[in-house]
C-alpha cells in the first residue's frame, strides 16, 4: 500500500542489543497521517517504524512525504509470567517506500495569528496601522 501524506509526529528513538545476534538497534517510530479516500473527511493514521538510517535523518513534524508499508504479523513464545509458554502476536507495518514531496510546513501559533514577515535588519514585525476617522463610532473595517 501506497499512501501520501504528513508526518503528525515524530515519536523518541529506540535502542537496544539483538538478543539474537548480538548487534545493536536503533528504530525511530512516528505517526504517519493520510487519506485512504480523497473524498474521506478525517484523515487516518498509522504508527510506522523505520530502522534506516537515511529515512531516519530525513523525518520531521509536518514533512509531506509519499510511504510504501505492508502489514505483517510477529509472533514469539512468552517465556516469563502467567502466561510463560503461551504466544503472543503482534502487528507489523514494514516501510519499503519513502520519497519526501514537500517541505514541512512551520507549527501555527496557538493563539492562530501568524505575524508579518519582518522587513529587513529591524527585527520587529511588520504592524499595519489602520487610519480612523473622528466621525465613525464602529471601528470595524468593513
Amino acid at each position: 500500500m501506497q499512501f501520501s501524506g504528513q508526518i503528525k509526529k515524530v515519536l523518541p528513538s529506540r535502542q537496544g542489543v539483538s538478543q539474537r545476534t548480538g548487534n545493536q538497534w536503533k528504530a525511530q517510530p512516528f505517526i504517519f497521517e493520510y487519506f485512504e479516500n480523497p473524498s474521506d473527511r478525517y484523515a487516518d493514521s498509522v504508527l510506522l517504524e523505520t530502522f534506516d538510517e537515511n529515512i531516519m535523518s530525513q523525518l520531521k513534524e509536518g514533512l509531506k512525504v509519499t510511504i510504501g508499508f505492508g502489514h505483517h504479523v510477529r509472533d514469539y513464545k512468552l517465556t516469563t509470567g502467567d502466561r510463560a509458554g503461551q504466544t503472543q502476536y503482534t502487528n507489523e507495518c514494514r516501510i519499503y517506500h519513502f520519497e519526501v514531496i514537500g517541505t514541512a510546513n512551520p507549527a501555527p501559533s496557538p493563539s492562530g495569528y501568524a505575524p508579518s514577515p519582518t522587513p529587513a535588519g529591524t527585527g520587529a514585525p511588520q504592524v499595519q496601522q489602520q487610519e480612523t476617522t473622528g466621525g465613525d463610532k464602529d471601528d470595524l473595517p468593513f
